[in-house]
């Protein structure tokens, strides 16, 4: 217990340390070292005998020190100690930061709370633990601290090389005077998740962190045939899902999806997703398509040219606002569309070959009944992911469909756009 007291007392004197509401809140840190809980655990104040609170499996807290067994830890506001091997690094999941204006980082999940800094936009930062109702807990360089888990979405990655020109510094942050984790030689592959101002996110098998973006060059596309090709499968078809994002019926159907491999694309209507964010976030997420289905579910061939623009423009706008791409396919509402239409559109017009009728019958049987008719190779099927008869039947839909060899696949790698 001596040998504790004494580094505790050395690490008091080193670490600055201030009051706010009756708790400690050590100074900033050069970087931010996050693990995560194994198991629900106390932690305990500094005679390592009295509990403060308890955390669940897998919080992600803030380590400030280790040793003698016992880890000095932040989580919100509290400061406190856990046993070191209740503690273990776990790889963070990079996300983007994508939001109308820049998002606060709070010290605790909520907006009340202090804030400890911003988040610059198009940044990547790291992700750890498992989100709440509505935050998130990100790190980036010496900041980490919950933001609204609106802010950040999955990137997109681009296969880059450094140049053969020379070597280059990876930085914690996007700043030539941050602290350099590591150096990528010539002719690395990397994977950048952004790029902005200068700088962009790359990552590797063994390094992560922002470089200057005129070290890398696009990586050259090469095909090669595998030794021992599989024969791809001939049985395509594509599942569609109109009129949502839904915030119940649409989280269903992704864990139904999930559950049998399958991809799907979701036409979404603008003024639910202005609704529901998090939902088309979660579609986008899962690796599904989206489809831009106007902004109010208008028949289109009854507006005109400028009303059929701010139909299409505004849900373009709304989506990648919120999921960080424009739609790649467009679904008029009805089906109803002429070359006014289609001359506004940059993506494919896709409309269905199966139409399940699941909007006018509600009935989970005779949906299953329509695709088990009609599913052949190359089908479109049309659902709606807003009535809740669709996701009890598409269990049976997807199982029969695997039954029969199909493929499920979204609607642009069936049209192989």
């Amino acid at each position: 217990m001596k040998k504790i007291l004494y580094f505790l007392l050395t690490v008091f004197c080193i670490v600055g340390v201030s009051v706010v509401n009756n708790e400690r809140v050590h100074a900033a840190a050069p970087s931010a070292t996050i693990k995560i809980t194994t198991l629900e655990t106390g932690v305990f104040d500094e005679t390592l005998e009295q509990k403060m609170i308890t955390l669940s499996k897998a919080s992600p807290v803030i380590v400030l020190s280790e040793a003698d067994g016992w880890a000095e830890i932040q989580y919100k506001t509290v400061i406190g100690y856990i046993p070191s091997e209740y503690l273990k690094s776990a790889p963070p999941q990079y996300m983007l930061v994508q939001a109308k204006e820049e998002p606060l980082v709070h010290v605790t999940n909520n907006e009340e709370s202090d804030i400890k800094g911003k988040l610059h936009l198009n940044t990547i930062v790291e992700l750890y633990g498992s989100a709440t109702a509505d935050f998130v807990f990100v790190k980036y360089g010496r900041i980490a601290g919950f933001v609204n888990k609106q802010a950040i979405v999955k990137p997109v990655s681009k296969a880059m090389i450094v140049k053969n020109s020379n070597d280059l510094v990876v930085r914690e942050i996007a700043s030539s005077s941050s602290t350099e984790i590591g150096v990528l030689r010539k002719n690395s592959p990397v994977k950048m998740l952004t790029n902005l101002k200068g700088w962009a996110f790359v990552t590797t098998d063994k390094l992560s962190g922002y470089v200057l973006t005129n070290g890398l060059v696009t990586s050259p596309v090469v095909k090669e045939k595998p030794a021992n090709p599989k024969p791809a499968k001939d049985k395509k078809i594509a599942l569609t899902f109109d009129d949502g994002p839904h915030p119940k019926v649409t989280k269903q159907i992704l864990k139904i999806l999930e559950k049998f491999e399958a991809k799907a694309t979701f036409f979404v209507v603008g003024q639910e997703v202005k609704e529901h964010p998090e939902i088309l976030k979660a579609v986008y997420n899962a690796g599904h398509e989206i489809g831009n289905h106007t902004f109010n579910h208008v028949k289109l061939t009854a507006l005109s040219a400028k009303e059929i623009k701010q139909q299409i423009q505004a849900t373009d706008t709304l989506i990648k606002s919120t999921i960080g791409q424009r739609a790649t396919v467009f679904r008029p509402p009805y089906g109803s569309y002429d070359k006014t239409i289609t001359d506004q559109l940059n993506v494919p017009n896709v409309l269905w070959t199966i139409d399940t009728l699941d909007w006018k019958h509600r009935d989970p049987k005779k949906t299953v009944q329509a695709v088990k008719e009609h599913a052949k190779n190359g089908s479109i099927i049309l659902m709606h992911d807003i009535h809740q008869t669709t996701a009890d039947a598409l269990d049976e839909v997807l199982a029969t469909l695997q039954k029969q060899g199909y493929e499920f696949v979204t609607v642009s790698e069936l049209l192989g756009k």
